[in-house]
């Protein structure tokens, strides 16, 4: 081992910070937690003040979580014995490797070269952060989901809308299209929660079936098929590229990998954005293109385990796990105890958004005990 090689996670920041000059700083505040981000490169907390937009404070006050995000180069993390994350269940890009110290962790994204340190109050980005401010706004974001979850609030994969006072959470297996769910019930007037994270709990004095939803402050990212099916989407694509898609057949035009951020602010208003909701129905997808008409069914999670799992989501690498707190990896009878007596429903059957679209506006109408459709 060099003598370069980190020894412990707080060395290693108190290291990079010597090495690098903080120029500005970003003060957010995501539902009642504060954050402030703190770089040397003026360019990257510009953009990250335009993509947290209305999040963003003059003040997050002196007991705000710190966040540095460092541009420079890759350090050299040679000396240190890595081990490589595998993909998790459905996937099949390994992303990472990481290597845990006495403090805490470090973690190496193999496609970017950004690294993270985390652990016992260290939040630090360093590498390519500008090139790839994506992988910053997701670690602002696990910061965010590490004090919910301390908080007692179950991770879920999955999106969120809401009105009023109801929402509808919409989970489903890889490319079902949750995202594309999530943004055509919009066109419906319905609020944003969030894209592909979510945060459940039992709220003190809520009703039997009714969980608060917390959403995580990332925009929709969606393909070329979701924006090129709602009108208003559709400049998101540029023209060159609408004209290649549109005459794909659909098949391929949705199979595409692609991937735009929705500026929910822009495209919808100020205001559409909320993180907390309460929900009352929790909508799976497991449906198939050409598979007939769609059927939406009430399920019971206990009697689908499959199913469960894919509401489930492990807190991932960046988590620090600490006694009493709850675990990294999701636990079924957590979850099962939390969402008994929830509305559960699988789609099956065909994809028909419309379908799935009236469902939920009408789960959205029902009230309290009422039934939809």
């Amino acid at each position: 081992m060099s003598e370069s090689t980190p020894t412990s996670v707080r060395a290693f920041a108190e290291a990079l910070r010597r090495r690098y000059s903080v120029v500005d700083s970003l003060g957010l505040r995501l539902a009642d937690v504060r954050v402030v981000v703190r770089s040397n490169d003026q360019a990257h907390i510009d953009e990250l003040r335009a993509y947290f937009g209305e999040f963003v404070v003059d003040d997050a006050g002196d007991d705000a979580t710190e966040i540095f995000a460092f541009e420079g180069d890759e350090p050299d993390l040679s000396g240190l014995d890595l081990t490589v994350r595998p993909p998790e269940p459905g996937k099949s890009s390994i992303k990472e490797a990481y290597v845990d110290l006495a403090d805490g962790r470090i973690i190496r994204k193999l496609k970017t070269g950004v690294v993270f340190l985390a652990g016992g109050g260290v939040h630090v980005a360093v590498g390519p952060c500008r090139a790839h401010p994506n992988q910053i706004v997701n670690f602002v974001n696990n910061r965010f989901i590490e004090l919910r979850m301390r908080e007692g609030s179950l991770l879920c994969h999955a999106a969120a809308v809401a009105k009023g006072d109801r929402g509808l959470v919409l989970a489903g297996f890889s490319g079902m299209g949750k995202s594309t769910l999530a943004l055509h019930l919009m066109e419906q007037g319905l609020d944003y929660v969030s894209n592909d994270r979510l945060l459940i709990r039992r709220a003190p004095g809520a009703p039997v079936g009714e969980l608060l939803g917390c959403g995580v402050p990332k925009l929709p990212r969606i393909n070329p098929g979701t924006a090129l099916s709602i009108p208003r989407l559709r400049s998101i694509v540029p023209e060159h590229l609408q004209v290649r898609y549109d005459a794909l057949p659909v098949g391929e035009l949705w199979a595409i990998e692609e991937k735009y951020d929705v500026d929910v602010d822009a495209v919808y208003g100020i205001g559409k954005i909320r993180l907390i909701a309460p929900v009352q129905t929790l909508m799976i997808l497991n449906w198939r293109r050409d598979a007939g008409p769609c059927e939406i069914r009430p399920i019971n999670l206990e009697e689908r385990p499959e199913l469960l799992a894919v509401v489930m989501k492990t807190a991932g690498l960046f988590y620090e796990e600490r006694a009493g707190a709850l675990p990294a990896e999701p636990e079924p009878g957590r979850y099962l105890g939390l969402l008994r007596g929830f509305h559960v429903v699988e789609l099956a059957g065909g994809v028909d958004f419309p379908a799935a679209v009236a469902y939920g506006c009408a789960r959205l109408e029902a009230g309290e005990g009422g039934e939809a459709g």
